[in-house]
């Protein structure tokens, strides 16, 4: 009988966040099995799935990285030391910076790595979901504490806000994709931040 070959080895945190990329560039949908073991060096499929068990598990395991080293992103949210309105406008800059960096791919996964996928791939419209909630929610909680502190007016219009700047966040995937350039998009992220001025926002 044929011998057959040893496994190939490779480093599995390396190769997660090669796989990472990968969905962060085309989407989840759009890459296969057989992509991902080519991307992580031609590995077979047998090494594949004993290594991540399914293509949703590694897509699950990107995202968890993904969000681990570019959710930092919103850290000035919950940054007590900040004057107001300026974690909001550090955030907003921040976005901007990651999502045109030339280190990796354009824009923001937990954006473009979900965009039209079918209905049999509802698990990983939950992932994405939840990683695109965790801005939401932490913009929202922002708003509350401005409001709380009276840096913000009892008046405002806290969800239209909230829904103003996470809509700028998650444009900003889709503006860097297309090659605005960083010094527009930093333009922009001042305009609205004048949202800000405009309900009655501490500076």
């Amino acid at each position: 009988m044929p011998r057959t070959g040893r496994p190939r080895e490779f480093d599995r945190d390396d190769a997660v966040r090669q796989a990472m990329h990968l969905f962060w560039e085309y989407g989840y949908e759009a890459v296969s099995v057989a992509d991902l073991q080519k991307e992580l060096g031609g590995i077979s499929a047998a090494s594949f799935y004993a290594a991540f068990g399914s293509k949703p598990q590694l897509f699950a395991e990107a995202m968890a990285l993904y969000m681990e080293t570019c959710g930092d992103i919103i850290a000035p949210l919950q940054d007590p030391q900040l004057p107001p309105r300026e974690g909001l406008r550090q955030t907003l800059r921040r976005t901007i910076e990651v999502q045109t960096g030339s280190e990796h791919p354009l824009g923001c996964m937990a954006v473009l790595a979900g965009t039209n996928l079918s209905a049999k791939n509802q698990e990983i419209q939950a992932i994405v979901t939840s990683a695109r909630a965790a801005t939401r929610s932490a913009i929202a909680d922002y708003v509350d504490r401005a409001v709380k502190r009276g840096d913000l007016p009892k008046k405002a219009d806290r969800e239209s806000l909230v829904v103003l700047f996470d809509t700028f966040i998650k444009g900003i995937a889709i503006q860097a994709r297309d090659g605005i350039p960083k010094s527009s998009l930093l333009k922009s992220a001042e305009n609205v931040m004048k949202a800000w001025d405009q309900a009655g926002g501490a500076a």
